[in-house]
């Protein structure tokens, strides 16, 4: 099964009306479902059953030492870059939080032979994905949006999400939930 690790973020109204412009783009495109708009933390990719135990056991010692994170959604942004998008996301402030803990999980797990990231966590939530040349509406809307405040995030628990692609996007299933510190 595919893994990773993930926070689910607020809908909040702003992030609900660019979600709704930029599901109107047509077919080339691909929105996350809303309901599924989370942050990755980590990917882990191909997990057996069997080591799910010990990545539970990993999760819980990094995440209960950890407190709550009051994150700020905004501006919107594309990767690899905005002339020629593969992804567009909403991206994260005041992440810090968030950071430790990507951090921590993907050292600890690579001792459970998870390959370590080669980059820097960068805290964004995908909006859409980008399956061909996009129009110049894609360009305007998201030189519009780039400064956009999309409203407070808390975050208080991580997920173990298993993600299984199917023809219009991928279904997530939580297979573990982990509060933070201070959670209620």
């Amino acid at each position: 099964m595919r893994t990773f690790f993930a926070a689910r973020v607020a809908r909040t109204p702003v992030l609900r009306r660019l979600h709704a412009e930029l599901s109107r783009l047509g077919e080339r495109f691909q929105p996350v479902a809303l309901g599924s708009l989370h942050l990755t933390l980590k990917f882990l990719g191909e997990t057996r059953e069997a080591q799910l135990a010990d990545i539970c056991s990993v999760a819980k010692r990094v995440t209960e030492q950890q407190p709550s994170v009051h994150g700020k959604l905004t501006g919107v942004g594309a990767f690899p870059h905005e002339r020629r998008p593969a992804v567009i996301w909403v991206g994260m402030e005041e992440a810090q939080g968030l950071s430790k803990i990507a951090g921590e999980l993907d050292r600890e797990l690579s001792t459970l032979g998870f390959a370590p990231e080669g980059r820097a966590f960068q805290p964004h939530i995908t909006l859409l994905r980008v399956k061909s040349r996009p129009p110049e509406a894609l360009a305007t809307l998201l030189a519009a949006a780039a400064r956009t405040d999309f409203g407070a995030c808390l975050i208080d628990k991580i997920e173990l999400i298993q993600s299984e692609p199917t023809r219009t996007g991928s279904r997530y299933t939580t297979l573990a939930t982990f509060p933070l510190a201070g959670a209620s």
